[in-house]
């Protein structure tokens, strides 16, 4: 038998309807399983709330129709039932109804505590998140803090070309480490739907290489960290133009925004 099934027994229990043998089936079952006692106690509990507003007075004559139109009960089933439980057959149509409340009660709570696990669940998502974007941050300032601090470092750096006159940008380059930190300053926000590119201008090959996309926020500042750079030697230039979101393999235009030799 299965949870559901004895959940369903739970109510009918609260009702008084239950039969012996699923009475006993159901006490058995209660010994093992927290989730459906639970349920047993809160058909329980809902029963003693709904008999408090109950006036013990007789159905209207038209209730007994509506509420078997309602729940589907037959003829054949309320005999079996009167027979079973020596009870007026309007009586059965009213638990039929009372149990069909505590079912959608009970309904109504597991969904409610549903929507509740999603919402924590939700939480979890977004301070996992919060997290990688931190530890994300941790790593890149890391990155930069080295770099600023090597004793071969070098720096250059970056001008502004015609479409971005005030804008300039600073290169630390560590040789041996292969990797450098880029700090931009002056540059135009980001448009929507594009990015900032930086290139990488090698003396020993006829096309660019990027060295990764960044975006400007209002302020005008960005940095980019680049690891596995060619060495040094290779490289004659740097250069940033604005690409479609995400970047290109290669540039799509020669409007340049900084430039630099190394």
């Amino acid at each position: 038998m299965t949870h559901d099934e004895f959940e369903s027994i739970a109510a009918l229990d609260a009702l008084g309807a239950a039969s012996a043998e699923e009475e006993s089936a159901l006490r058995e079952h209660l010994q093992t399983c927290d989730s459906c006692r639970r349920a047993r106690d809160e058909f329980a509990e809902a029963t003693t709330l709904l008999a408090r507003d109950l006036e013990p007075v007789p159905p209207p004559a038209e209730a007994r129709q509506r509420i078997m139109d309602e729940v589907d009960v037959g003829e054949a089933t309320l005999i079996e039932a009167h027979r079973r439980f020596n009870a007026p057959k309007w009586w059965f149509a009213t638990a039929a109804g009372v149990f069909l409340a505590l079912w959608g009660w009970r309904e109504l709570g597991i969904r409610a505590a549903h929507e509740r696990i999603e919402s924590q669940r939700a939480e979890i998502r977004q301070l996992a998140e919060e997290n990688d974007r931190i530890a994300q941050q941790n790593k890149k300032l890391s990155t930069e803090l080295t770099a600023l601090g090597s004793t071969d470092t070098r720096t250059f750096a970056l001008t502004g070309q015609q479409v971005s006159p005030g804008a300039s940008a600073k290169v630390f380059l560590e040789p041996t480490a292969r990797r450098a930190v880029v700090f931009f300053n002056n540059l135009p926000p980001t448009p929507a739907n594009k990015s900032y590119q930086l290139w990488i201008i090698r003396a020993d090959q006829p096309k660019p290489q990027s060295a990764g996309v960044f975006d400007v926020t209002s302020s005008g500042k960005a940095s980019l960290s680049i690891e596995n750079l060619p060495v040094a030697t290779e490289i004659k230039a740097l250069a940033v133009t604005l690409e479609p979101k995400g970047g290109v393999e290669q540039p799509t235009n020669t409007n340049f925004y900084l430039m630099g030799k190394t």
